[in-house]
């Protein structure tokens, strides 16, 4: 998260709100391979599926800190400058990438813009997008607005100590599953085409009744694996035992200065068979005073390299039968050769066309060691 200096400049969370409890893990333990702070990380990963991650006491992490501040810096000046919503709603496709915004469940606007820089660009890998080679999202770098390219290294320094953070995470899941330490993070290498962006994000003020409402609607996230970084509130998530039309059940995020919100994303539930937990989330309006300013916030949103395959790992801990009774042998022959990117765009094509459910996923119990 920002450092306690963008806290301090802006209105104060409030006491009177629901807030959820969720464990707070320390990097620096993580990095020295602590065994208590790896078995916390996976519990807490298993049950709600998010955490707060302290990146304060590690040097990377509070190199780490300083990028989120100028990544924040960069969200607000980019979203005075660029198209407001009224363009994004008539973007071709392919715009959509970059400036966007997002809609509800009745197919209205919802309240946040966003702009979208691809870990490709910033790192060069090869793009994703690019459909030939006069596609202008071929080109490296790519020309993005003036307040992130004046911070370019800072974002190429967010998602590189990032990803240094989400290693540590996934060497903890592999050692609490029972698996090769590397067995997750050689499935979303950073210097290897993928999906995974920067999203930076603005959520307009809740000025009026009208405006206070969700604004963005709840889901989970279909990557790997999300870091988001915010000062003010919105972020909501759903009590595992809880029923997501019930209000009672959504719980708010409070952010906290030197950490970072992470939450585990669909892939990650795919490859454990279930185990890892994708938890339902939204965004609703940013309660007490907070509301009356601009929510910006700035999400790593990580997500399998295109060429990884998602048929469940086999092994450890993960239970041998899936979550509706299959057997592991008939999942693993409907995966069969189906890569993260085709994988990635059946599950965006299926919550677009209504196909897929929305509910969170995984939290099953994990198969013993003595019986594999």
């Amino acid at each position: 998260m920002a450092s306690p200096l963008f806290f301090t400049s802006a209105p104060p969370f409030p006491d009177d709100v629901p807030v959820a409890q969720i464990a707070r893990i320390s990097l620096e333990k993580l990095a020295n391979k602590d065994a208590q702070e790896a078995k916390a990380v996976f519990d807490a990963c298993t049950s709600l599926g998010f955490f707060l991650l302290d990146l304060r006491g590690n040097s990377v992490g509070e190199e780490l800190i300083k990028d989120v501040d100028a990544a924040l810096e960069a969200t607000g000046e980019t979203m005075d400058i660029g198209p407001r919503r009224e363009n994004a709603l008539h973007s071709t496709y392919a715009q959509m990438l970059f400036w966007g915004i997002m809609k509800t469940k009745n197919g209205k606007p919802d309240r946040c813009e966003f702009y979208v820089v691809t870990q490709d660009d910033i790192l060069h890998n090869p793009s994703r997008f690019c459909i030939k080679d006069d596609d202008p999202f071929h080109t490296h770098p790519f020309p993005n607005p003036p307040p992130i390219e004046s911070r370019r290294h800072h974002l190429e320094g967010f998602v590189n100590r990032g990803q240094y953070a989400i290693t540590l995470v996934l060497r903890a899941f592999s050692t609490q599953l029972g698996l090769p330490e590397n067995i997750f993070r050689e499935r979303m290498q950073p210097d290897q085409s993928s999906g995974t962006i920067i999203r930076l994000i603005r959520s307009a003020p809740s000025l009026t009744p009208e405006e206070k409402r969700t604004g963005l609607v709840a889901h989970t996230d279909y990557g790997s694996i999300t870091l988001l970084a915010n000062v003010t509130g919105g972020l909501q998530v759903l009590r595992p035992d809880a029923d997501p039309s019930d209000e009672r059940g959504w719980e708010y995020v409070k952010p906290e200065p030197g950490c970072l919100i992470v939450n585990i994303a669909d892939a990650m539930v795919q490859w454990t068979g279930g185990v890892l937990r994708s938890n339902m989330h939204r965004v609703n309006f940013v309660p007490g005073t907070q509301a009356l300013v601009p929510r910006h916030s700035v999400a790593l949103l990580v997500r399998p390299q295109m060429d990884t395959r998602m048929s469940r790992i086999v092994g450890g801990r993960i239970p041998l039968v899936s979550e509706d009774g299959e057997d592991k042998a008939k999942r693993a022959e409907e995966l069969k050769g189906l890569s993260a990117i085709v994988w990635e765009r059946r599950k965006a094509m299926a919550l677009r066309e209504g196909r897929d459910i929305m509910k969170s996923r995984g939290g099953r119990a994990l198969q013993p060691l003595a019986a594999v």
